[in-house]
């Protein structure tokens, strides 16, 4: 990727511009249309390459909760390099683990990763989703925010901040589910505290998706019964197990009783409405803005016909086909966990069977247990995955379906491993991630180029204050609902060609900057779309002969490129 020295992205970032005493040098009119096509300029690889990114289990970011901000900074900052060094274009980051925040809010506590050392009120000091956002756009990277949203208590540890905070006004939401810690979804004041707290963070940050996993009710646990039976010499321990029953007697007997025939017809209900409402508050504030859920691999046992395992329907009550053919999500990563080669085909025949359900036409983007190449027990070999990429990208060849697949998760995914040194044979050519033309087809104008700046120095901001951006807790809020409000900014470093998003059918989200060398060979690669200073120097440094930008809309539709050669 080309270095660009910017300021984040977003609202609350600075504006400022390069220095006018810059000098201009001369560069070519935009070219004719027959002159672009002896250039060959190359297509635009489309393809989701995304990781999910979470602290929970020894994960990517922050790894300690007793991180002072500057190293929770540095290393988020490496977290991202890592995704652009393996050639992925989005990172799927871990905002609300048990109804707690990685943002300064209101609605939850701070999460315990992130300042648990320093007590349940204390705040790090800056707004780690603001920087995210910020420090993955200027890489060219989407920022899915991922939330959990009825889980109360980490997965990893005793200090419940989520649970605590609500007990304290919700009491009757919060339950015990044997080693877990709930919010009931039978309450809908509780489901719409939780929808709320998603929608708070679509309307304040510029993320590029709202991201669920499988997380709902709880998968089920049971439990161990020791009685002793008999008499004299005959008396014995009795040891048997029993599925533990999730304790929402209460919700189902004022919500549930009289509208359903069973209990688990009403989970079901309660999942499928807020998976619905939070579809509809999303495109209401920010109809770009993706959704995105990864529920587990399997719908029911026998879809496909044969096929064995965990029925989710029944034990944690998502009716993920029913979201899918209502078209209340835009992508789906189901997680297929599982080997090509594996028991019953899984892998392969899940996919096929996802793919068929997909009556709406959204993406189907495969979760990968790539983390299986690493672990210390029977891994994977590293070949795997990118021969399950390989597999997915030519079960899709010839439709008009996308490409995509998400990894879990980017710990396992070292640059310089064995696994990291094949992904870069399969991530040979830079991708942009698929568009979603059913949240708006209109493609943005050809750019305006307007010459080049040889030089494109600029006046260093002032230093940013120890808490880090300067973004406070409404200022990343846009305009108005619904509106992108992009702040143009302007800092490169060395030449580079000027840039004006045309007023068009559609703004611009993103830039494809492509550079053609003296050899006739191009490089790729994805900018913030409200830069109006692209660089033109090649990854080795050379100056580029030519550059062809691409417009890019915020539902990922591409405009007709504009293209200058570079004296």
């Amino acid at each position: 990727m080309l270095v660009v020295a910017a300021m984040g992205v977003g609202v609350g970032a600075a504006q400022w511009k390069p220095d006018r005493a810059a000098s201009a040098a001369a560069c070519g009119d935009p070219l004719p249309d027959e002159e672009v096509a002896s250039l060959q300029l190359p297509p635009v690889t489309r393809e989701m390459r995304a990781a999910w990114v979470s602290p929970v289990e020894g994960g990517e970011w922050p790894s300690r909760s007793d991180m002072s901000p500057d190293a929770q900074r540095a290393e988020l900052l490496a977290v991202l390099d890592r995704a652009v060094a393996l050639g992925l274009n989005a990172v799927v980051l871990h905002v609300r683990v048990a109804a707690d925040a990685m943002y300064p809010t209101r609605r939850a506590p701070w999460s315990s990763y992130l300042t648990r050392a320093r007590g349940e009120a204390a705040s790090p000091g800056y707004d780690p989703l603001a920087f995210a956002v910020a420090e993955a756009h200027r890489r060219g990277l989407q920022l899915h925010a991922w939330f959990n949203p009825f889980r109360a208590a980490p997965p990893d540890g005793d200090y419940r901040p989520g649970a605590t905070f609500l007990r304290r006004e919700h009491p009757r939401w919060i339950v015990r589910y044997g080693s877990q810690t709930w919010i009931d979804p039978g309450y809908p004041d509780a489901r719409r505290n939780v929808l709320d707290a998603i929608l708070e963070v679509v309307d304040r940050y510029d993320i590029d998706a709202v991201h669920l996993d499988d997380y709902f009710y709880p998968y089920q646990e049971t439990e161990t019964i020791r009685h002793r039976v008999g008499r004299g010499k005959r008396r014995h321990t009795v040891v048997t197990h029993r599925t533990i029953e999730f304790p929402d007697a209460t919700s189902w007997a004022r919500y549930g009783r009289d509208k359903y025939d069973t209990r688990g017809a009403f989970r079901r209900a309660n999942v499928s409405d807020f998976i619905a409402s939070l579809y509809r508050g999303v495109k209401e504030r920010k109809p770009w803005v993706l959704v995105g859920i990864s529920p587990f691999g399997i719908w029911r046992p026998g879809n496909p016909p044969g096929l064995s395992g965990l029925d989710a329907y029944t034990e944690i009550f998502a009716d993920s086909r029913q979201w899918l053919r209502e078209g209340w999500l835009d992508y789906l990563a189901p997680q297929l966990y599982w080997q090509l080669d594996g028991e019953e085909r899984r892998f392969t025949r899940l996919d096929a069977w996802w793919r068929g359900e997909n009556v709406a036409g959204r993406h189907i983007w495969p979760g990968l247990f790539t983390m299986r190449v690493e672990s210390r027990g029977s891994p994977w070999p590293a070949a795997e995955i990118p021969a399950e990429i390989a597999w997915l990208r030519q079960a899709r060849a010839g439709t008009p379906e996308s490409l995509g697949h998400f990894h879990f998760r980017l710990a396992a995914m070292a640059p310089d491993g064995p696994l990291g040194q094949r992904l870069r044979d399969t991530y040979a050519e830079p991708a942009l991630p698929p568009a979603s033309p059913w949240l708006g087809a209109a493609a943005p104008s050809a750019p305006v180029l307007a010459g080049c700046a040889s030089d494109a120095a600029a006046e260093p901001p002032e230093p940013a204050p120890a808490s880090g951006l300067r973004v406070t807790k409404d200022a990343a809020a846009p305009r108005s609902r619904g509106e992108m409000a992009p702040t143009p900014r302007t800092l490169v470093a060395g030449p580079a060609v000027r840039v004006h998003a045309d007023t068009g059918a559609a703004p611009v989200r993103w830039w494809v900057l492509q550079l053609r060398d003296a050899a006739g060979r191009w490089s790729t690669t994805t900018l913030p779309g409200d830069l109006t200073l692209l660089p033109v120097l090649l990854p080795n440094g050379e100056r580029a002969r030519a550059a062809a930008v691409v417009p890019v809309s915020p539902t990922g539709v591409t405009g007709r490129p504009a293209v200058v050669r570079v004296e």
